[in-house]
Formats: structure tokens, C-alpha cells, sequence
């Protein structure tokens, strides 16, 4: 391996990791949305029997 593809390879890597790093806090701050919509929106009965407003996470991570 040469120093170029080692270069190639550290931005790619670095590319990669923060993409993971951005999709995490996207992930992190729906599940806030998530957890205050719950809260504000469910009766306390709902909320209670263990139901909670949910998102669907197959196009995000």
C-alpha cells in the first residue's frame, strides 16, 4: 500500500466515522422528540401500559 491509497484510506475513514458520528445524534434527538411527544401527547393510561410515539429508523441508520 502506497501513500496515497494510506491517505485515501484516513479521509475515507475519517468520512465514515463521522457520518456514524452525525447519523448517532440525528437517532439521539428523535428519540428526545420521541420521548417528549410521548409524554405530552398519551394519556397517562397509554403511557402507563408501556406504549410510546415510535419512529421509524430503516432510512436513517
Amino acid at each position: 500500500m502506497n501513500s496515497v491509497d494510506q491517505a485515501l484510506d484516513a479521509v475515507y475513514t475519517a468520512a465514515r466515522a463521522d457520518r456514524e458520528a452525525h447519523q448517532a445524534r440525528i437517532l439521539s434527538e428523535l428519540d428526545a422528540i420521541a420521548d417528549h411527544l410521548t409524554e405530552t401527547l398519551l394519556p397517562p393510561e397509554l403511557r402507563a401500559a408501556g406504549l410510546r410515539i415510535a419512529y421509524d429508523t430503516e432510512e436513517i441508520a
